[in-house]
């Protein structure tokens, strides 16, 4: 569900017309593999090809944005790292009218009860989003969830390219005017714009993607330099330490992959070659 939202699941600047690329040359021994991932999207559009099968199962180790595999203490300290200050609500942070139409919305249109949206009003507004996403998709499907489901099964190392506390350290750098206005485009804005991204994405149409979702933050940009420009750059060194250790699978939001400051020409920068795979 929605525009701005969706731009956060795949972190937007595209130029690339695959998802998929192997990794070579510059002194490594065997190739690693980068995929660019939406994070969540209905269950009956989701799907791993052949291809992609192949370079998950010839890698060693799987290497995500953020490692899934949490202890009870780091759900605990998420959970908590997730909520507005203590005794506040989105109420504190909205024009009343906006706040009742965002509740008028999850009623309404999500058919929640008011308990319900009671407790999320705690959330944070990008937290919220991504709560509207999943009631709006119902039966969804997580491209990183499945990975790591697979590593386990293969018995698979799994690592995180960045913390999650690092993580949603730069999402509290947003200023919550920005998070809050960026809610209110996406309980206002219409389903049809998500389908014609969604499409976008399965048939790998990263150009149009890339005007598309462009069009949608250009009014935000600390966001683009605080959860795209500064997490690519930060990622190409131990992206390339991993890399000489052993073959890896990198599984990232496909919004990193291109542009003069995406993951594919950074890594070509510091000497890689990077190969796209055509995915059957």
């Amino acid at each position: 569900m929605k525009n701005i939202c969706f731009a956060f699941l795949l972190m937007t600047s595209f130029s690339q017309a695959q998802l998929l690329y192997q990794i070579s040359g510059n002194g490594l021994t065997a190739a690693s593999y980068l995929y660019g991932t939406i994070h969540m999207l209905p269950k009956d559009q989701f799907e791993l090809s052949n291809s992609l099968k192949r370079a998950f199962d010839a890698s060693t180790t799987l290497a995500m944005e953020v490692d899934l595999n949490m202890s009870g203490a780091e759900k605990i300290a998420l959970a908590q790292r997730v909520l507005l200050p203590e005794g506040k609500t989105l109420k504190d942070f909205m024009a009343e009218q906006d706040y009742l139409q965002l509740k008028m919305y999850c009623m309404d249109s999500l058919e929640w009860s008011e308990s319900k949206f009671d407790r999320s009003s705690k959330l944070k507004p990008m937290f919220f989003s991504s709560i509207l996403i999943q009631e709006s998709m119902r039966n969804m499907a997580s491209y990183e969830m499945e990975f790591n489901k697979m590593a386990k099964k293969k018995h698979k190392n799994v690592m995180g390219l960045e913390t999650i506390d690092f993580q949603l350290g730069l999402f509290d750098q947003l200023p919550m005017e920005t998070q809050v206005d960026m809610l209110k485009k996406d309980y206002n804005s219409d389903l049809q714009t998500f389908d014609t991204l969604l499409a976008c994405y399965l048939q790998e149409d990263l150009d149009k993607l890339n005007v598309l979702m462009n069009a949608e933050t250009a009014a935000y940009p600390e966001f683009n330099e605080l959860l795209l420009v500064n997490r690519n750059k930060s990622w190409i060194s131990p992206m390339g330490i991993q890399m000489q250790k052993e073959s890896t699978f990198f599984a990232v939001g496909a919004g990193h992959l291109g542009g003069a400051q995406g993951v594919i020409a950074l890594l070509r920068e510091a000497g890689y070659t990077v190969t796209a795979i055509k995915q059957n």
